[in-house]
């Protein structure tokens, strides 16, 4: 139980705090609904898309699942007491309390009662020895639900100001928990670089962030759903373009649970030949400033990629062409499992523990 009460005729003020109905029942049920609803699908989406947490994992959906059934419940409970009570009603003066059911009214009076209590179903129950009655106390707003309780002599403080402040931390830790997974799916996710593969232009250590609008986010596939759905944001969203730093999961052989970076170097439908110790794209030398290390398919005997990019490709390879697992060795790149675009680098991990230099800060290019 959320608390304990026992009956205060001092405090009794008369009012008739009538059941809610009309537009106002509406409303209510309606955004439980929604709540509902929402808690569904965060249960389905977390499941799916917390970084720190395996996929599907079991922990989310026992701990989404006990959440959404008590909504459930509540919900339920609330619409069979509505039915029950119709135009109900409960009035708490001197001489003890009035239940107010369906045109009947039931009289508890105040050297009867023996506590009352407010349920996690979201019922106010008032007791006697012989008998007892629970109303639907949750459907009053929540100035009312104040008012009305505060008629009553709290029996045990302690005890419910614990359970409030439980249920507040657990309210802020859950909503935070799905803004920040929402924020890292759709919006923005650091990294860090644990190899040389992309030297100079990202080194050992270097922590970033990379950003998902411009390739237009994607919803994770969920219970439900044949594949993770791909959104395109108008006038925001883009094409991967040559040159462009990126996140992606390579294909096999590759570990393609893994989160790879490197740079985009040809895209579907461009003409691609290495030579000379460079990339030639439509027949024209490549100068990249970027690149460290002269291009070549020393070491790459498996894979050869001459020619022109199937359309929904792209091939993808570090800066440091002497010393980069990339297409070279896994090949093309769907550019359905291309995830974000890096953004900008804010520190290296030697140089901040080294004497706190900041100096690599910035867009990355």
């Amino acid at each position: 139980m959320l608390q304990y009460v026992k009956f205060n005729e001092s405090a009794a003020n008369g009012k008739r705090y009538a059941l809610p109905a009309g537009i106002y029942a509406f409303r209510f049920f309606s955004l439980r609904i929604l709540i509902l609803l929402f808690m569904v699908y965060a249960t389905l989406f977390l499941a799916v898309a917390t970084p720190f947490l395996a996929p599907h994992s079991p922990f989310i959906y026992f701990i989404g699942g006990m959440i959404c059934a008590v909504l459930m419940a509540r919900l339920v409970n609330f619409a069979v007491k509505s039915a029950l009570f119709g135009k109900g009603a409960v009035t708490v003066d001197k001489k003890g309390i009035i239940v107010e059911k369906k045109g009947q009214s039931i009289e508890f009076a105040a050297q009867a009662i023996t506590f009352a209590e407010y349920t996690v179903l979201g019922d106010f129950v008032i007791r006697t020895k012989e008998t007892s009655v629970s109303f639907p106390f949750g459907m009053f707003p929540a100035a009312v639900r104040k008012e009305f309780v505060s008629q009553f002599a709290d029996m045990a403080p302690g005890r419910t100001a614990v359970f409030r402040k439980i249920w507040e931390i657990g309210d802020a830790v859950v909503m935070a928990m799905i803004l920040a997974v929402h924020i890292i799916q759709f919006v923005i996710q650091n990294f860090y670089i644990p190899t040389g593969s992309m030297e100079n232009t990202l080194m050992v250590g270097d922590h970033l962030f990379a950003e998902k609008v411009t390739y237009g986010p994607r919803i994770p596939q969920m219970i439900g759903m044949s594949k993770e759905l791909h959104i395109k944001i108008p006038f925001i969203s883009r094409d991967i373009h040559r040159g462009d730093v990126i996140i992606f999961h390579p294909p096999a052989p590759a570990d393609e649970e893994k989160d790879y970076i490197k740079r985009c170097i040809a895209v579907g439908g461009d003409e691609f030949h290495i030579k000379d110790g460079y990339v030639w794209i439509n027949g024209v030398k490549q100068v990249e400033k970027y690149v460290k290390g002269v291009t070549s398919y020393r070491g790459f005997s498996e894979i050869k990629l001459e020619g022109v990019v199937p359309q929904g490709m792209v091939i993808a390879m570090g800066d440091n062409r002497e010393n980069s697992l990339d297409s070279r060795f896994f090949g093309y790149v769907p550019a359905e499992r291309i995830k974000a675009k890096a953004l900008v680098m804010y520190f290296n991990s030697d140089q901040i523990l080294g004497g706190f230099d900041f100096s690599r800060f910035g867009l990355i290019r």
